[in-house]
């Protein structure tokens, strides 16, 4: 009777071990999550052939990508790359990831990446090389990324298609803003450099056949002060594009953009074209102009280090002081709408963020000195001009790009609205240099102020990158510890909801606090010719220097290309040319050219392993059960 009883109990805990077992195995299989991302959009190319050339608005002065942080810099580099992630008209769409999976805690990302990819030259596109760009941009701080990688613990190939990320805390924005905007960089080529430079990385100019990607084009000519040119990638794994060359030339000028556009130099330009331009544009039959709708915020940049501008109640002062209707009506006649003062834009991905209560500034020259009056800055001589505090004589510099007429200008009226403040004005000199030299300068917390436009990401967490004390894009050297505090919890919180109620407080301080004077955000003009491609891609948020653009648009007298009968689960792109025949600040155009299937996420099927452990656990429950029943009948 002794022995019974106690088989009895290694059966019963034989059962609920195994029980134990295959339900832990189940909960740990439900704790990942498959992140929803759409397909790509697709098109065929019914021509094969042509040079696609393109003005952009300066030349770059890197092409190291690590370190390129300028919007011409980044763009000269977008046709040789890939990425993970992409974005489409406000949508996540996949390029290398095939699935992206993320624990329930938000510690761990599984990426699953595209196999048979090949870099230019003939090296495989591995998890390794996904797994050592991540591990680059969290581990060096001068890399322009590394404010969204920051958050990184490591990142680690598992095999050769999957990559394991491991943050350190949770950052809900992770996959939208670093993954998204981050170029694969080859291993074989990048890492015997960082392990013979370090961070002398940071100052390499890599040669031709260093610049190695995986992308659509390949570089095959650079020229510093004149154009970049590639050529078609034939073995791109996505299918070669539809023009044979590309080539982006610098050109600074807008006036010789218009000029090179009407001579068929160029077939468009990415660049500043005022709005005044558009009735001489679409005059020509051959030319139309995209409109879109630009999420940068167009700021007024104030060093917050440097006195008197890391008073924030003297910043609040300048706010007060720019005729934000000048700017809004008169120079960008209705083309934009006035900064929110959160910085947040109103619009597009970022509406759900947008803290609708804030109190914008309005021009009040009035208040403007009733605040420098309380601050002691007044017109101790009797010239006209204030004084510091101190009795000094006191004036700044503002530099805006030279490349920007319109901030050149929005500068000269933000600097004449200074000196007719009551009282005595504020003495402020428009500094136009080469946008190479002040970008230095800017980024080095050389100059007082300056006119500048950022990118905000898509996830609202990109308050971290321009606002957080630490944040690699902070160029207004802004900080506060109770922001610092309230951007961490916003960057770790998953709930949507609590996530809202930060962001709108974190507006509120900023509103408050003027780290720097959001101006506006613009709707840009973007002219095109209409007699050598088609399928131009217009986005809604973009203009037609886009990814998708070089991969779709095919030339109108191009080699015919084989017809390939489109499968159902991809869409094709048509071409719709819009030709404007007035011009009105409202509404922006809706570019209608690609559209992209919406796919319905399911949860991950269980993997064979844990099948197969649930099918064992079951077995050896009814082998046990079965031993009890012939044990009791023996009994």
């Amino acid at each position: 009777m002794v022995k019974q009883p106690t088989l009895f109990g290694i059966c019963l805990a034989i059962i609920v071990l195994s029980v134990a077992s295959g339900f832990a195995t189940l909960v740990s299989a439900q704790q990942e999550i498959r992140l929803s991302i759409q397909d790509p959009p697709r098109s065929q190319c019914k021509t094969y052939g042509g040079a696609l050339k393109i003005g952009i608005g300066s030349k770059p002065n890197t092409l190291n990508w690590f370190v390129a942080g300028s919007s011409w810099e980044i763009l000269v580099l977008t046709p040789i790359y890939n990425r993970l992630v992409r974005f489409f008209n406000g949508t996540l769409v996949k390029e290398v990831a095939e699935s992206i999976d993320m624990s329930s805690d938000g510690k761990i990302y599984t990426i699953r990446i595209v196999s048979g990819i090949k870099f230019h030259d003939g090296y495989p596109l591995t998890a390794e090389d996904v797994a050592f760009t991540i591990n680059m941009l969290r581990n060096y701080s001068w890399a322009y990324y590394y404010g969204v990688f920051r958050n990184v613990d490591r990142a680690e190939a598992v095999d050769q298609r999957t990559v394991k990320v491991y943050m350190k805390m949770v950052d809900a924005g992770f996959v939208e803003n670093a993954l998204s905007v981050m170029n694969i960089m080859p291993k074989h080529i990048w890492e015997p450099k960082f392990r013979e430079l370090g961070d002398g990385v940071a100052k390499y100019s890599p040669s031709l056949k260093e610049l190695v990607g995986s992308g659509p084009f390949i570089i095959v000519d650079y020229q510093p002060d004149q154009y970049v040119a590639y050529k078609a990638n034939e073995n791109y794994w996505q299918g070669r594009p539809c023009i044979d060359q590309l080539v982006m030339s610098f050109i600074g000028e807008a006036s010789v953009a218009l000029l090179s556009l009407e001579k068929g130099d160029i077939q468009t330009y990415s660049g500043f074209i005022g709005p005044e331009t558009a009735p001489r544009i679409l005059s020509n039959p051959n030319l139309a102009i995209h409109v879109y709708q630009s999420d940068f915020y167009y700021h007024w940049g104030l060093n917050n280090r440097k006195w008197p501008f890391n008073i924030s109640l003297f910043r609040k002062a300048l706010a007060y002081a720019v005729d934000y209707n000048a700017i809004i009506n008169t120079l960008l006649m209705g083309y934009g709408i006035q900064g929110s003062p959160g910085f947040v834009p109103p619009f597009g991905v970022h509406a759900k963020w947008y803290n609708p209560n804030l109190k914008y500034y309005t021009y009040n020259l009035t208040k403007a000195a009733e605040i420098l009056d309380q601050l002691g800055f007044r017109d101790v001589d009797k010239d006209g001009w204030r004084e510091a505090p101190d009795g000094s004589k006191f004036k700044f510099e503002i530099y805006p790009p030279n490349y920007d007429i319109i901030r050149v200008r929005a500068a000269e009226i933000i600097a004449d609205s200074l000196a007719k403040i009551p009282g005595g004005g504020l003495k402020a000199e428009v500094r136009v240099v080469e946008w190479a030299t002040a970008w230095s300068l800017i980024r080095g917390g050389q100059v007082d102020t300056w006119l500048l436009g950022s990118g905000p990401g898509f996830d609202i967490s990109w308050l971290q990158t321009r606002f957080h004390s630490k944040g690699s894009a902070n160029w207004n050297r802004y900080s506060n510890p109770e922001v610092d505090k309230l951007i961490d919890q916003l960057v770790s919180e998953l709930d949507p909801e609590k996530r809202k109620e930060l962001a709108w407080r974190i507006q509120e301080i900023l509103a408050d606090e003027v780290p720097a004077v959001n101006l506006y955000y613009r709707k840009f003009i973007a002219p095109y010719r209409l007699d050598v491609f088609d399928n131009w891609v217009r986005l809604v948020d973009d203009d037609l220097v886009n990814w998708w653009n070089f991969l779709f648009i095919y030339s109108k007298t191009g080699r015919p290309a084989q017809v390939i009968k489109t499968p159902a689960a991809t869409v094709t792109a048509t071409a719709v040319i819009e030709t404007v025949k007035t011009v009105t600040p409202t509404p922006t155009q809706q570019p209608a050219t690609i559209t992209i299937p919406q796919v319905q996420q399911t949860q991950p099927a269980l993997p064979n392993g844990m099948i197969l452990a649930l099918i064992a656990a079951i077995v050896i429950v009814a082998a046990v059960v079965a031993v009890l029943v012939i044990m009791r009948r023996k009994g």
